[in-house]
Order: C-alpha cells, then sequence, then structure tokens
C-alpha cells in the first residue's frame, strides 16, 4: 500500500511540474511572418534576437534560415509587425519594407554589410 500511495504522489508531482513548463501565451497574442532579405549568415542572428527580445509586446520567435525570415509571436495590445520590422531595420538588418540603418550596418559582422556598390559581401559561412 505504501508504494501505492509513493508512485501516486511520484505521478501527481511529475505531471504538476510539466503541466508548470508550457508557457501560456497572452490572449492577444498574434504571429506575423518577417522576411529578412539581408539574412547573409548566422553572424546576424545576434543582432535579430537582441533586437526581439528588447522589443516591446514580443514574446516569442523562430528564425527560418532557408527562407530567410522570422516567425514573431507578439502581443497585438502592445506591438505591431510594422513596428518589429522597424525595429530591426534600425538595427542594422535590412527587411523586406525598410532598408537598413546605414550606421547600425557598420556595427555588424563584415560578412553582413553590404560592399560599396550595394551587393553584398559574399559570406564564407
Amino acid at each position: 500500500m505504501k508504494k501505492i500511495a509513493f508512485f501516486l504522489f511520484l505521478t501527481v508531482i511529475l505531471c504538476s511540474s510539466v503541466s508548470a513548463q508550457k508557457k501560456k501565451l497572452p490572449a492577444d497574442a498574434q504571429t506575423a511572418k518577417i522576411n529578412l532579405p539581408g539574412w547573409c549568415c548566422n553572424s546576424l542572428n545576434p543582432t535579430i534576437e537582441n533586437t526581439l527580445a528588447y522589443e516591446r509586446g514580443v514574446v516569442s520567435w523562430t528564425l527560418d534560415k532557408e527562407h530567410k525570415c522570422v516567425a514573431v509571436v507578439y502581443r497585438s495590445k502592445k506591438t505591431t509587425p510594422d513596428k518589429i520590422e522597424k525595429a530591426l531595420s534600425e538595427n542594422g538588418v535590412l527587411t523586406e519594407h525598410y532598408k537598413a540603418n546605414p550606421r547600425a550596418v557598420k556595427d555588424l559582422p563584415k560578412c553582413c554589410q553590404p560592399s560599396n556598390r550595394g551587393e553584398n559581401v559574399q559570406c564564407g559561412h
């Protein structure tokens, strides 16, 4: 009987810890896909991640390197996809609708900076 009670107790603890780990999304959460034609390699990931981490209303994101885009889960009451895209461009990331801020581009890794002719430098990564 003690063994059964112990296993029941253990099962309840495990189930409660698993359910506590599930993250509930806010009621106003929406997802937007933002195209990043300027993404060249993993060297740009920290810039994208830092921008999204500090952008108000962004809940989570997933980078899709194959399609050069980022799927962003955001709170619609706090931000919009346009604001998120603009924040990325202000930090030097070329997006579909906004040019990258030239001052911020200078701080990007060399392989992610456009050349003087406006073409992307070939990335060796």
